[in-house]
């Protein structure tokens, strides 16, 4: 169990830095950055290395069920649409109330839900209770750090002009923001469903051989593929519309390529590494994983934010619901693993 915790946490602290080479992007608009991104991440990346690495990939996948390929693909789309959600709300309601919105609400669902895919027994016994205080722990942390930033942000913003706040754009915020969330949740669902009910990482372990994480790499492709339809086709329209497809024709294409790539190895990486500690935790790995993997995110999210100065302008009752937060999430985390640590 320590092994699948430290896989998780490792997993988090790299999602937390893949998106840094983005900083030195130059002469691309948003959808450039980010539609060639998503067809790194979710095609290219880990079909070259399921085909590669991944001994019997069709074998294993020709022994699972076309309904379940089915819901695997329909909750993957789910994450995909998810992310654009999250990413259209952040205009609207701002970064930090965003940020919050998001990770609480995945966090809850993501965590949850697996427990009625085919684990509902156990939210009876004293293992699932103490699992799922651990849960509303770490979400009283995430409300905390929510908190935490909304006050920076109305601190930051105190000699602005707020004329221009509309009720009725928050309130939409929220909505996209929240729908969004449920989504994105979609991620640690499909994994649940290839992994916990289609065996596939079994399969592909004990009649072909691989180990436990290149067995991930077959549980996870068909999530990508599902998440990259919904994100590629988006970005791909908003190129033509805001004609923005000769941005690729600039100098700083190949450099831009090149960063692009090490962000879609790292994002990958991260979440195959995610789906080797969800294993190593056990038959709750996919609530307990997601509970540790989405709080590790948004703990080194804020101390990444934190050592580069982000909240020296905070005001000290905004840095004091920050540290609170990360203590609780702190907290919960050690409630999880020890609700997971009972037989």
């Amino acid at each position: 169990m320590g092994i699948g915790i430290l896989w998780v946490l490792m997993a988090a602290i790299m999602l937390g830095f893949y998106a840094l080479p983005s900083k030195y992007i130059k002469n691309y608009a948003i959808e450039n950055t980010w539609g060639i991104f998503w067809v790194l991440a979710m095609f290219v990346v880990p079909v070259i290395a399921a085909f590669a690495l991944v001994n019997g990939l069709l074998d294993t996948y020709s022994q699972v069920s076309s309904s379940l390929f089915i819901t695997i693909l329909f909750l993957s789309i789910l994450w995909g649409i998810g992310n654009l959600l999250w990413g259209i709300s952040i205009s609207k309601i701002g970064m930090a109330l965003d940020f919050s919105l998001l990770i609480g609400v995945g966090t809850l669902s993501g965590s949850i839900l697996p427990f009625f895919m085919g684990s509902a027994d156990q939210l009876n016994t004293p293992r699932g209770m103490v699992i799922l205080g651990g849960i509303f722990i770490i979400m009283i942390g995430i409300i905390a750090n929510g908190k935490a930033g909304l006050l920076r942000e109305k601190f930051e913003n105190s000699d602005k002009d707020q004329s221009n706040t509309d009720s009725n754009k928050m309130r939409n915020g929220i909505i996209i923001c929240v729908i969004g969330s449920i989504c994105a949740a979609g991620f640690n669902l499909s994994y649940h469903v290839a992994d916990n009910l289609g065996h596939i990482g079994q399969i592909s372990q004990d009649q072909f051989g691989n180990a436990p994480w290149v067995a991930r790499i077959a549980v996870m492709l068909p999530s990508f593929i599902g998440s990259g339809i919904a994100t590629v086709l988006y970005f791909s329209s908003q190129l033509t519309k805001n004609k923005s497809w000769r941005n690729f024709k600039t100098p700083e294409s190949s450099k831009n390529f090149g960063l692009l790539l090490i962000m879609a190895l790292v994002y990958c990486t991260s979440l195959i590494i995610y789906g080797l500690g969800a294993y190593e935790l056990g038959p709750l790995g996919t609530s307990v994983g997601f509970a540790i993997f989405q709080t590790g995110c948004i703990m080194v999210a804020n101390l990444l934010g934190f050592f580069t100065s982000e909240w020296n302008n905070a005001g000290s009752l905004s840095k004091n619901w920050l540290f609170s937060g990360l203590f609780i999430m702190s907290i919960g985390i050690i409630v999880v693993a020890y609700g997971n640590a009972i037989s």
